[in-house]
């Protein structure tokens, strides 16, 4: 969202100037979309306002080219959402993972899944897990994770353990990670999150401290081994207002972070603390590992294209 309060949508490359990579001309949604995920030039993306109908759509800007996806089964207007888009590269097909809680009260939660090659979703069996947060999934190594937790019964005083659940999308399975031992209980108005670490294909936790004062990052060096979680780095707030969330980490080993009063994007070195500021400022950033593809240039879906034709015809002859 520019200052003239217009909507525009641009994809910027990680350098040391943060120079445009793209214009996005064409985009089929507006400002009321969030983004999933992106995945070999796809991008994921979910219509918040109206989540009753859970709207997603599936877009690649760089061809022009987009789908809206058929209506979930389960369309009831959930508690918490939580979203995860990745490949199956076993079956060559793109899916979307939708977990929902009806309710503050409700045991269990809902778990669908979509195809893109079948164009069509699927109830699963639920895991025996509640939803932590509404935060969208973070896909790494063909899995999407989230946060879960479950409650425990200690002598009659309950507490909620918490870890981190992964979806494969080869196997459509689920697995349990465990989070470093200081994790699993959390003390009072303490929060975590997780973000994709790709210098070494694994995952990394934040764990933001009581009232957003602070902050650790802490990285699962081996994925999917337990005893490799470190501590990387301790964060202090950028003055007074709390603690930046952080969107994931740079080429150079900096931390991409988007501040909470004015939404300004910046860059953070965890070591000596030094701050950049890219003169960027946006109601939704994103950041993630992007691929030019072809993926949806022969896709057809009745009833499900939107398709800028003369825009991409055009493209196409230049």
């Amino acid at each position: 969202m520019t200052g003239r309060h217009e909507v525009e949508y641009s994809l910027h490359s990680d350098d040391q100037e943060f120079r445009k990579y793209a214009q996005l001309e064409y985009m089929p949604f507006d400002n009321h979309h969030s983004i999933v995920g992106a995945c070999n030039g796809l991008l994921c993306l979910m219509d918040f306002q109206f989540s009753f109908d859970s709207i997603f759509i599936l877009c690649n800007p760089i061809i022009r080219k987009s789908i809206t996806l058929p209506k979930p089964c389960l369309s009831s207007l959930p508690y918490k959402i939580s979203v995860g888009f990745g490949f199956d590269s076993a079956q060559n097909d793109y899916k979307l993972l939708k977990i929902t809680k009806k309710g503050v009260l409700d045991k269990y939660v809902e778990v669908e899944l979509y195809s893109l090659k079948r164009n069509c979703w699927k109830i699963l069996a639920p895991p025996k897990y509640d939803l932590y947060s509404d935060d969208f999934m973070v896909y790494v190594n063909e899995t999407v994770h989230w946060i879960a937790y479950e409650r425990v019964n200690n002598e009659g005083s309950y507490s909620c353990k918490l870890l981190i659940l992964g979806f494969d999308m080869r196997d459509d399975v689920f697995k349990e990670i465990m989070l470093p031992e200081r994790l699993r209980n959390l003390p009072h108005q303490s929060e975590i999150y997780v973000i994709p670490y790709d210098e070494l294909s694994s995952i990394a936790v934040i764990e933001l401290g009581s009232l957003h004062a602070e902050c650790d990052i802490w990285v699962m060096k081996k994925y999917g081994v337990v005893e490799t979680w470190t501590k990387m780095y301790s964060l202090g707030k950028l003055g007074t207002e709390p603690m930046p969330r952080v969107l994931g980490f740079r080429k150079n080993g900096d931390l991409m972070l988007r501040t909470y009063n004015n939404l300004r994007l910046v860059s953070r070195d965890p070591e000596s603390h030094e701050i950049d500021y890219f003169g960027i400022q946006g109601r939704r950033t994103y950041a993630c590992n992007y691929t030019e593809s072809l993926v949806l240039l022969d896709r057809v879906i009745d009833g499900a294209m939107t398709e800028n034709r003369a825009n991409y015809a055009g493209k196409a002859n230049r």
